[in-house]
């Protein structure tokens, strides 16, 4: 792991990168072989350049999208995010924490999100079922 300072420069790049949904800096914060879990059981999207198209994806199904971050210790963050889902036209949410391992070169090497998103559309299905 890198030291504390590395990771903060990291975490503010990447802050930067879902702010204006900036694939090149994203793609730039990862290394070629790095690994993302969208959660700790979903298989890895493996590789610089599959990441930053992962989250490009999900960013232009988002209009209007905010994003905070904060560090709450060494490699791990807590982010919230939030948009319209543009072809729904409702709002959607969605908040978790992360854990990042970055290298010697300050570049992530694996991430591993644990993620809660929910939709309107979402809320109203789950009360439903659970009616």
């Amino acid at each position: 792991m890198a030291d504390t300072d590395a990771f903060e420069d990291w975490l503010n790049a990447y802050a930067r990168a879902q702010d204006g949904g900036d694939v090149a800096l994203l793609k730039s914060l990862f290394s070629a072989d790095a690994k993302f879990f969208k959660t700790p059981f979903n298989k890895p999207i493996e590789g610089a350049g599959q990441i930053s198209e992962a989250f490009a994806e999900i960013w232009a199904r988002i209009v209007d999208s905010s994003f905070k971050i904060e560090r709450i210790a060494d490699g791990w963050a807590h982010w919230t995010s939030g948009g319209k889902i543009e072809a729904l036209e409702e709002p959607h949410r969605t908040s978790g924490i992360f854990k990042a391992e970055l290298n010697a070169n300050g570049q992530c090497e694996k991430l591993t999100f644990w993620t809660e998103t929910l939709s309107v559309r979402e809320s109203d299905m789950l009360s439903q079922r659970d009616a």
